[in-house]
């Protein structure tokens, strides 16, 4: 009796799908496929400062922020089982799927700012603050925006703490280009260096926790993978664990981390 009756129930549901279609309504289209709980991040792309600010989050919490004043740390557990359940949620598996759907936006601004959320497969992306007056609602979207708004502020819970990755020595070398002087600053694997200036005396410093944190946590997004030949004039060349990186020239993709790392470097070694 129930396969009876729930087959003209499909037919008639399915009849009301063409109608609105024919009639110009929307229909909102199916969840995109699930995705397991992972690493994930969120972004703020562009502005008139042309930002680039990205929380990359470990599925065990652990959290990156890239941006002008790096810091890293670690989530609360409770908000890490909030930002569980709403990434893994039906809801913003639709929320993913009808963004997707929506026709392509032109900036209406000069002062836009695109806001991103990946994790796998799925990623979402929204733009603010102009041109979005007329966007469908998003609650799981805005919730996991409220969720790590701390965090994207760069407060964390807790700090770190032990663990991988470990602290791996790093040389920076800034080149003299036009009127920017030069340095040299080093780092061993317990957080202590120095920087050296053309003729000026080394100076010596201890990174605090939290500039050790941030830095053991950006060098691998910045050692990994191969290196490229660098094609344009060289501004800095960094060296981690004795390996030599030439990021701001050859990983474009990666100049967020680059020049988070030299704010780190930077902040510990400069008055």
């Amino acid at each position: 009796m129930v396969l009876v009756k729930a087959k003209p129930l499909r037919i008639a549901c399915a009849l009301i799908g063409v109608l609105l279609l024919a009639a110009g309504c929307s229909v909102d289209p199916p969840p995109v496929a699930p995705e397991p709980f992972g690493d994930f991040a969120v972004g703020e792309f562009g502005g008139v400062d042309g930002r680039q600010n990205i929380l990359r989050v470990r599925k065990d919490g652990v959290a990156l922020l890239i941006a002008g004043s790096p810091e890293a740390g670690r989530l609360s557990d409770s908000d890490l089982a909030r930002l569980r359940a709403l990434l893994t949620s039906e809801q913003f598996r639709s929320e993913v799927a009808r963004e997707a759907a929506l026709p392509k936006r032109e900036p209406t601004c000069s002062d836009q700012i695109i806001t991103e959320i990946t994790m796998g497969s799925l990623s979402m992306s929204r733009t603010g603050p102009c041109g979005a007056d007329d966007l469908p609602p998003a609650p799981a979207f805005a919730e996991i925006l409220s969720v790590v708004a701390p965090a994207r502020q760069g407060h964390f819970a807790v700090a770190v703490g032990d663990g991988a990755p470990l602290l791996r020595p790093v040389r920076l070398q800034r080149l003299p280009v036009r009127n920017q002087p030069g340095y040299v600053i080093t780092v061993d694997y317990n957080g202590r260096g120095s920087i050296t200036e053309s003729g000026e005396p080394a100076r010596s410093a201890t990174l605090t926790e939290s500039q050790q944190d941030a830095l053991r946590m950006l060098e691998p997004w910045l050692s990994e993978g191969p290196v490229p030949p660098c094609n344009s004039p060289e501004q800095y060349r960094l060296h981690i664990d004795g390996g030599e990186l030439r990021p701001d020239c050859s990983f474009r993709g990666r100049y967020p981390e680059f020049r988070a790392l030299v704010a780190v470097l930077e902040g510990a070694f400069t008055p």
